[in-house]
């Protein structure tokens, strides 16, 4: 229930940023309407509207490659500040 919570409010607020208005994620609700495939809809205007729970594993697929990128530009700074540590030593 918490993965839901976080990824959806992370797909909330970036997907619309990063489509350019095009998706957005329905408002949350304690009962979601049942979900149908796809999991998404068009509204009058044209817009995607994606279901809590599409977008809730959206979001969450955002934060873990985040937190796989933030790992790996640390472990790579890491990296070259020893290699650099070690040539000064030797």
């Amino acid at each position: 229930m918490l993965v839901e919570l976080i990824g959806y409010g992370v797909a909330r607020i970036v997907l619309p940023f990063l489509s350019l208005g095009r998706v957005y994620v329905e408002a949350f609700s304690a009962t979601p309407e049942p979900l149908r495939w796809p999991d998404y809809r068009r509204d009058a205007t044209g817009r995607i509207e994606l279901r809590q729970a599409a977008a809730a594993w959206i979001g969450f697929g955002m934060c873990l490659l985040m937190l796989l990128a933030i790992i790996a530009m640390f472990h790579g700074t890491l990296f070259w500040a020893r290699l650099e540590y070690r040539q000064m030593v030797a």
